[in-house]
């Protein structure tokens, strides 16, 4: 609760439930601000810009019985960014304050919402006992386990309002994720698809394999032959700008067909870099059959190639001074590629 006092009227303004009080210490007092209406809204816009700009704590909020939510479709958590997290934490505290948003604006704008800590849903009928972390999550997350694990941490947790509340959430977590970058490529899928509500196949499938680790660069050409779906498409689709790219979905198959090939013969983990997909595309302007022929003869090659040899190229590595990692796995792919064509 914020507490003013302008002459012998105390104005209290209450960030959570968005009201203003006014207490006079008179009724004659009470009847100058009623014919001052006008004055009493503009110390209202006051009063919120001023709101605006404090530094809440955990503790302040609640006092209030505000718990912290999160939003569902917001990235993964990391382990090892929360314990990156822990240590930042228990030497220099928080840095910077975290920002929240009222539940009741994110389930407005159809965001889905979940308390923090037990994943439950939250819905308008407890909205009002919520606030959102729009960014902070993993520093939330190393905060939590911290009080939890070290009794000998004392932090507080703090969080705000945002500066500018006329822009949506989207926006919000896009310009926040762009401009400071503290999301991998991986996580703009996520957040796109968090709020985008047409249904877009090929971004499905980007976030099924991003979640497994696939970086985005490979993902995308594995689904796509192409790597026009970047970490800017992404961000736009977040603030409602779709790139047609996005809604194509004529190689997602083939892409998932060609993965369950690779996989016959090499780890997982190999087919999560951009070697293998690239090797792929550039046989494709070679190749003097369809499409479908294609597909077909370069799954049979994939699922075929002996582990012996799939592990050599698995464990291939640049030489200092020569050729790189790439070049060497390309030049072994394209032998064995071009014995099983002979």
């Amino acid at each position: 609760m914020y507490k003013r006092q302008f002459d012998n009227q105390h104005i209290k303004y209450c960030p959570i439930q968005n009201i203003v009080y006014l207490c006079t210490v008179s009724k004659e007092i009470g009847t100058k601000v009623e014919k001052n209406f006008f004055h009493w809204a503009a110390l209202k816009d006051i009063m919120k810009e001023e709101i605006t700009l404090q530094v809440l704590t955990l503790a302040m909020l609640a006092s209030k019985g505000i718990k912290v939510a999160r939003l569902a479709g917001n990235r993964n958590f990391s382990e090892k960014n929360i314990k990156e997290k822990k240590k930042s934490l228990k030497k220099c505290g928080m840095l910077s304050a975290a920002i929240i948003i009222s539940a009741k604006k994110a389930l407005d704008e159809g965001l889905e919402v979940v308390d923090f800590e037990t994943g439950k849903a939250i819905t308008y009928e407890n909205a009002d006992k919520y606030v959102v972390l729009v960014d902070a999550n993993h520093r939330f997350k190393a905060y939590l386990e911290l009080r939890k694990s070290d009794d000998e941490y004392k932090g507080d947790f703090y969080v705000m309002y945002p500066l500018q509340e006329n822009i949506s959430i989207a926006e919000m977590l896009a310009e926040i994720n762009v401009a400071t970058d503290p999301w991998k490529s991986a996580d703009y899928g996520k957040g796109a698809a968090m709020v985008i509500k047409e249904k877009l196949p090929l971004l499905e499938a980007i976030n099924e394999l991003t979640a497994k680790g696939y970086s985005l660069d490979s993902t995308v050409k594995w689904l796509t032959f192409g790597n026009k779906v970047t970490k800017s498409v992404l961000a736009n689709a977040m603030n409602g700008q779709i790139s047609e790219t996005l809604r194509k979905e004529n190689g997602i198959e083939r892409g998932r067909r060609l993965i369950a090939a690779a996989k016959k013969s090499f780890a997982e983990d190999f087919l999560k870099s951009r070697n293998l997909p690239d090797w792929i595309i550039s046989k494709v302007d070679d190749f003097e059959g369809s499409k479908a022929e294609f597909e077909e003869q370069m799954s049979d090659f994939l699922g075929n190639i002996d582990r012996e040899r799939a592990t050599d190229i698995e464990k291939t590595k640049g030489t200092r001074g020569g050729d790189s990692k790439e070049t060497i796995i390309n030049r072994k792919l394209n032998a064995l590629w071009n014995k099983k064509a002979a």
